[in-house]
């Protein structure tokens, strides 16, 4: 009996070790995956020992991932914190507007193709910047919150309808993915063609999500798909175009694509996936700014056209300068042209006396013609207040020269 105990025990314990570096497909793993905390993140590396990439993430077995510059990796061997890697390729992004099928036997609610409605919704909506805010995590208030805001506005500016869903799924735990589940639903049963779960990473070191362009400092974007959901190869290439889109416009924008284990909400939509928005060493304007660049690239991998919309902007001391030298000019050259039309200054000016005398009355209804005063009928009061007066009408003589007419007639 003790012999079968310690047998049962040591089997269990193997298991145990095995799962710890594998991950197999089930129910649970499709709605739970596993996220990343602040200062615990794990090395990619390859054979040789050359560092590939980093992530505030648990790494697996058969995890794979395409570099920034293209080159695919998948994960061979795990060691604690570090994952070893061997390339299995190189990728040839396509740009691509093609539509995604969808297998048959996604479970995705339905959706409207070619609508211009994008979803955007937060997991982790706690994850914030310290560097601007002081704490990588406020629960609720999020500086994630303000990068999906930046992200919703650009969006918008380009004319696509945007529903940035703020909805708190607290707390920040593996169980979040399946309480904004309910959430991603909501979206995609209001049309979203596309939804983003917008997030931040947890890796240290500032500069590594810091690049500069267009002569800012921006973060980059990390694009993450779940490799266990039957929408997998759609939500991938959903991730290959963008990235080939933001390569060409915004070379370094994005930090590479992350195909791991898990779901991420991914089973909903062919076009379903996670962004990681900088880390929570960098400042939040940066990461603003980096969503602010990859906006740009979704209507033409999605399929629509972008129709910018005038930006609203507040008014500057150029702005009223440039107005007040219209206005001063507009006089300068009125007052030339009087003075040149009248001859002279005194002229210019009663002429003008005049005309502004004349304009004003007119403009305020002060000149109206007098009208007569007639009486009434003797022995008749008025029987309302609009029969206050009636008028008597008495035919103007044949033959009177303008010298005999009433005062009243002459004007």
């Amino acid at each position: 009996m003790v012999s079968a105990l310690a047998l049962v025990a040591i089997f269990t314990f193997q298991e145990s070790r095995k799962v710890a570096t594998t991950r197999v497909f089930s129910l649970k793993n499709l709605l739970m995956s596993q996220t990343h905390t602040e200062g615990e993140y794990s090395i990619l590396v390859d054979e040789q020992g050359r560092i590939l990439d980093m992530m505030a993430r648990r790494i697996y077995i058969n995890d794979e991932f395409i570099a920034a510059d293209n080159h695919r990796y998948k994960v061979i061997r795990v060691e604690g914190n570090r994952a070893i890697c061997r390339e299995i390729g190189i990728e040839q992004l396509s740009r691509g507007e093609e539509k995604v099928v969808v297998p048959s036997q996604a479970v995705a609610p339905v959706q409207a193709e070619g609508t211009q409605v994008i979803g955007i919704y937060h997991s982790h909506d706690d994850e914030s910047y310290v560097p601007t805010q002081g704490a990588e995590s406020i629960p609720g208030r999020g500086g994630i919150l303000k990068v999906g805001t930046a992200f919703a506005n650009r969006l918008r500016s380009l004319g696509l309808t945007v529903i940035d869903d703020q909805t708190s799924h607290a707390p920040h735990d593996d169980a979040a993915y399946r309480r904004s589940r309910r959430t991603a639903v909501g979206l995609l049963q209001k049309g979203a063609a596309a939804i983003f779960d917008l997030h931040r990473d947890g890796v240290p070191d500032p500069s590594f999500y810091r690049r500069n362009i267009n002569d800012q400092d921006v973060t980059m974007v990390r694009l993450v798909v779940g490799r266990e959901n039957q929408n997998m190869s759609a939500n991938l290439d959903f991730a290959k175009r963008l990235k080939a889109a933001a390569d060409s416009r915004y070379p370094g924008l994005i930090r590479g694509i992350f195909i791991g284990a898990g779901s991420y909400n991914q089973d909903l939509s062919p076009r379903a996936l996670l962004m990681e928005v900088g880390t929570y060493t960098n400042t939040l304007p940066e990461a603003e700014r980096g969503a602010t660049l990859f906006a740009d690239i979704v209507p033409p991998v999605l399929g629509v056209a972008a129709r910018p919309t005038a930006a609203r902007t507040s008014s500057t001391a150029a702005d009223w300068k440039g107005v007040l030298f219209v206005i001063l000019a507009v006089i300068l050259g009125g007052g030339a042209f009087l003075i040149v039309s009248t001859g002279s200054w005194d002229k210019a000016v009663s002429r003008l006396k005049q005309f502004t005398s004349i304009e004003w009355i007119n403009l305020l209804g002060w000149r109206r013609a007098r009208r007569p005063v007639m009486p009434r009928e003797e022995g008749r009061e008025p029987d309302n207040q609009k029969e206050m007066v009636k008028y008597v009408k008495k035919p103007a003589p044949e033959s009177s020269s303008n010298e005999e007419r009433a005062d009243w007639q002459k004007d």
